[in-house]
């Protein structure tokens, strides 16, 4: 999928990449709140396409809020915006397997944040942030689906209604499912860093097979090698821990 993503991009586009350095600068040398002026006008300035890629940008300002400054973090941010960018202006031809790619790195940075954040105990403050981390993923989940399905002027009314309709039960099921899953990993006997693996990998199985299932390329050969692949890789981060009951 990289090789592919790699192959599909159109030219280096400065205005983006310029706009990314100042995001990732203003996060780094910035209170907070300065920073979220700064970048919602860097991505809503031109209008034009945001809606496509929203999910993802309100999830990197999620992670941006819940980590520490720091240069290196700094410089993901930046490299992840600029990403976005990239598909928000159509700069990107597979913009489907870009987007795959930004959900699942988004997805572990906040569960890697939220896990170091939350620190293994469950209180009002854990219930709190657990909903709004399953709220990110199944909020990029339910856009990807959306964005990528069969275009609203290819269907006619009832069926218009009949998939807004199924998109809202999709959004509230993959809520459920990844808030569940975040509710599990705090009582995992681990720390931060297996935690967040180990929930991750099983996100990444919902990541990637449930749109699947949405697009209809739904098959037993995928889910043999998706789950084959993200098995084995569980039952090696699971393996080689500290489990400490």
């Amino acid at each position: 999928m990289v090789e592919k993503l790699r192959s599909t991009l159109k030219r280096t586009n400065w205005s983006s990449l310029l706009k990314a350095v100042i995001f990732g600068a203003a996060w780094w040398a910035l209170p907070f709140w300065l920073f979220l002026i700064i970048a919602l006008y860097l991505y809503f300035v031109p209008i034009m396409g945001a809606n496509k890629v929203l999910a993802p940008f309100f999830v990197l300002l999620l992670a941006s809020f819940l980590e520490s400054q720091g240069a290196v973090d700094a410089v993901i941010f930046a490299a992840i915006f600029y990403c976005i960018l990239l598909v928000k202006d159509l700069l990107i031809i597979d913009r489907r397997s870009a987007y795959e790619i930004l959900m699942l790195v988004l997805s572990y940075l906040i569960l890697r944040s939220f896990f170091l954040t939350v620190g293994g105990s469950f209180g009002l403050r854990a219930f709190v942030y657990s909903l709004i981390v399953a709220w990110g993923v199944s909020a990029m989940i339910s856009s990807f689906a959306k964005n990528f399905s069969a275009a609203p002027e290819a269907l006619s009314a009832t069926a218009m209604r009949e998939a807004r309709s199924f998109h809202r039960m999709f959004g509230w099921m993959m809520f459920l499912l990844m808030w569940q899953l975040t509710v599990v990993g705090l009582f995992l006997p681990l720390d931060f860093l297996y935690q967040s693996a180990i929930i991750f990998l099983v996100a990444a199985i919902l990541i990637d097979l449930v749109p699947q299932y949405v697009f209809g390329e739904f098959s037993r050969a995928k889910v043999l090698a998706t789950g084959s692949v993200l098995f084995a890789l569980l039952t090696i981060v699971a393996a080689s821990a500290r489990w400490v009951l």
